[in-house]
């Protein structure tokens, strides 16, 4: 039973190469799948689930390598993510899902839509790349690098949160750069809660996106071209860190036969997790249009 939010219950899944930890919440509606971005668990949806659960049956998996799900030396490609996914789909949840997905998560979902549409009744983008590039975004390479190594290192939450803050991240379009802890949001409270994700990781899940190996095999506009279920894209400020591109944007609402897109011009790759009430807003109106 998760302490944090009642009626969120925790079972597991063993797919039979790793063991899948996962959180469910009350039967209030269709099922909703929560997938949370690279080096994160499924807590990171707790300020979004209380309000979606009312209204859906969520499901929120930790993936593969995060949180209380079993690890799997250098077993971090997207494929093998989304294809555990498809199968806690598969066995656990009741009928076809709506999938919601943030960052890496999103890209899982569009995998999944793709390649097993059957088990995907609508799909929410949250700020994930739709064409893969290498990370070659300073930032990201910055961010990624200090929270493997923190990850590799270990030790206490405090100690992790205290690492986290220091991260130095280089300022877009300048020479200058900025540590975590200074920019709006990541407060005491924040940063211990990221501590947690960051210390249930494992840093081969950070090294496969740092070389490129975790999505080595993407084609994005192939994937795309595979999707039929309606599509609500999240896209952050690309000048604020967002990650899906405006090339991004315009291929897929050119692909997509069924596409929503909201762009949040003051909200960066976090979304929700900081600023919850936007994207609430604009995934909810998406999931009562899919409401019969």
């Amino acid at each position: 039973m998760s302490e944090l939010v009642p009626g969120i219950t925790e079972d597991r899944l063993d797919t039979g190469e790793v063991s899948l930890n996962y959180a469910e919440g009350p039967a209030h509606g269709a099922p909703l799948v929560l997938l949370h971005g690279l080096g994160r668990r499924w807590q990171v949806f707790l300020p979004v689930i209380p309000a979606l659960s009312m209204r859906w049956h969520i499901f929120a998996p930790d993936l593969r390598g995060h949180g209380k799900s079993g690890r799997v030396a250098r077993g971090y490609h997207g494929t093998e993510y989304a294809e555990d996914v498809a199968r806690l789909i598969r066995e656990r949840v009741p009928g076809p899902a709506v999938i919601f997905g943030h960052s890496l998560g999103g890209m899982l979902g569009m995998w999944i839509a793709s390649h097993h549409p059957e088990l995907v009744r609508a799909l929410v983008l949250g700020d994930n790349m739709i064409v893969a590039r290498r990370l070659g975004n300073p930032m990201y390479k910055a961010l990624f690098t200090g929270l493997r190594d923190l990850a590799r290192r270990g030790g206490s939450l405090e100690s992790i949160a205290e690492g986290i803050g220091n991260i130095s991240l280089p300022v877009p379009t300048t020479d200058e750069s900025v540590e975590i802890r200074q920019l709006p949001g990541n407060d005491e409270a924040y940063l211990l809660s990221w501590a947690r994700c960051v210390q249930q990781a494992d840093p081969d899940a950070y090294d496969m996106t740092l070389d490129g190996s975790a999505l080595e095999d993407w084609d994005g506009e192939t994937v795309l071209r595979g999707i039929s279920c309606p599509t609500l894209l999240l896209q952050g400020s690309p000048e604020l860190g967002g990650l899906m591109s405006d090339a991004d944007v315009s291929l897929a609402t050119r692909l997509l036969a069924h596409h929503t897109h909201v762009r949040f011009r003051n909200l960066g790759h976090a979304l929700f997790i900081q600023q919850p009430e936007p994207v609430l807003r604009a995934v909810t109106n998406f999931l009562e249009s899919l409401q019969e």
